[in-house]
């Protein structure tokens, strides 16, 4: 069972406290406590009626009723914050294309703010691509990576192009950080080389020789939209300004 199922957790500021075990253990010896006490008056009241010649008979059975009362209702917290307890269901997380990084990112506050539109791609650079692809398929990839950084990233991500590159800033920072261009029939992106460990299961190429004489690069090439690939341009957004190690 998982260490969270055993757990007392405060409702107002769902602070763990103390583990539910030893809560239950707790609240059963508050109420064998209340139980001693009860007994105790009870003698007591029976002793006094003895030495007065009084019967305390109906004034010792009223406390009792109302003893009985006391502890039903000690019980009742118990059984609500067992019901409160969370269940931690034991699932195992599964791949999936693109979702994975828009989810978390949303958990994490990371997305664009409602009502901020994602900035248009501009024709030039559609027309580029068509030009290179007439079935128009690797522009929707390209599309699709644009659209889901600038969802996935915690600010505005732009692209430009010159000499045939695509590049992809950190719009806030005004930095680029990823170029993409058409190699064969597929996307091929190019960014620092720190990320090299992080690509190694995908297809890795040449960086093209106008990149490679200005800048350090290492080079992928994707028919489509990869999770792998996705994350590492959100992680390269993110860390804009880092030197390579």
């Amino acid at each position: 069972m998982n260490t969270i199922d055993k757990c007392l957790v405060a409702k107002d500021s769902e602070i763990l406290q103390i583990p539910y075990q030893d809560y239950v253990s707790l609240m059963e010896k508050v109420k064998q406590g209340r139980r001693m006490r009860l007994v105790k008056d009870s003698v007591v009241v029976n002793l006094q009626g003895f030495l007065g010649g009084k019967s305390y008979a109906a004034e010792a059975s009223a406390k009792d009723a109302a003893g009985k009362a006391d502890l039903k209702e000690e019980a009742a917290p118990a059984e609500e914050v067992k019901a409160e307890t969370p269940v931690v269901e034991s699932t195992k997380p599964t791949e999936e294309p693109v979702q994975p990084v828009a989810k978390a990112s949303a958990a994490n506050g990371r997305s664009l703010p409602k009502g901020v539109e994602v900035p248009p791609i501009k024709k030039d650079i559609a027309a580029h691509f068509n030009k290179l692809d007439e079935s128009g398929r690797l522009f929707s990839v390209f599309k699709q990576y644009y659209t889901c950084l600038n969802d996935a990233c915690g600010g505005t991500v732009r692209v430009t192009m010159k000499d045939g590159f695509c590049s992809l800033w950190n719009y806030d920072e005004w930095e680029e950080f990823s170029f993409i261009d058409i190699f064969e029939g597929q996307l091929r992106i190019a960014l620092d080389p720190r990320y090299t460990a992080a690509l190694q299961s995908l297809n890795l190429c040449e960086v093209p020789r106008l990149l490679s004489s200005r800048r350090n690069l290492v080079c992928v090439q994707v028919d489509g939209l990869n999770n792998t690939m996705l994350n590492v341009l959100v992680k390269a957004f993110e860390e804009v300004g880092l030197t390579a190690s």
